[in-house]
């Protein structure tokens, strides 16, 4: 991945503007999980916020009968770990797939926030958004699939003369509709097969607002 594809990224999840994503990504470590990995242990002191690029991590709860019971999952675009202070795991996370995280230490994003009010109002948006995505996500599992969220996103992003501008860069695409490069990247090339999109010099233009509106299922 590209400093260039970290930098939207960033922008992506903290809804902030180059600048502003450039003063964090000098903050922000990249880290990588394989697939299956043990990303925190339930009990483990929890010192760093994780916002997850790509992939999935489960949350899993040790119950009082010794057995494992996944409670939530993670997903592209959104945060665990401890805020705004250090805290105890009360999960164990498992990687779901190859993950890759953008990390940064609960103290030093307290920091960040506590003196720059953008960030701080980043920080407040995704927390709210993540909240909100404990049911929208629930609604969405049962009316849309991963294609279908990223159709919507660009839908979203169609401008009335059809046109999508600047052009997406699809790490981040998949970070906003919640689902993996891969996914978004095959979801892009439907559009073009079947003629709903074409690549111009600096956009994207949709032909037919129609049939995009169409293929969000």
């Amino acid at each position: 991945m590209t400093r260039e594809e970290r930098t939207e990224i960033v922008k992506a999840i903290f809804d902030c503007d180059a600048d502003m994503a450039q003063q964090l990504m000098v903050a922000l470590r990249f880290v990588e999980a394989d697939h299956a990995s043990t990303i925190a242990f339930q009990g483990d002191p929890s010192r760093a916020c994780q916002f997850v690029v790509s992939g999935a991590i489960g949350l899993h709860a040790l119950g009082s009968e010794g057995q494992y019971t996944q409670i939530s999952t993670i997903e592209p675009g959104e945060v665990f770990g401890a805020y705004p202070k250090d805290d105890v795991h009360a999960v164990e996370a498992i990687a779901q797939s190859a993950v890759e995280m953008l990390v940064i230490g609960t103290a030093q994003l307290r920091e960040l926030a506590l003196s720059n009010a953008a960030i701080a109002s980043g920080l407040a948006g995704l927390y709210a958004s993540q909240l909100a995505n404990v049911l929208g996500r629930l609604a969405a599992r049962v009316t849309l699939t991963a294609k279908g969220r990223v159709f919507s996103e660009l839908r979203a992003r169609t401008s009335p003369d059809g046109r999508i501008a600047p052009v997406p860069v699809v790490s981040a695409l998949a970070v906003q509709a919640q689902t993996s490069r891969e996914t978004a990247s095959r979801a892009i090339s439907e559009l073009e097969r079947r003629g709903v999109m074409q690549r111009q010099e600096g956009f994207w233009q949709i032909s037919s607002t129609r049939m995009l509106e169409d293929m969000v299922l």
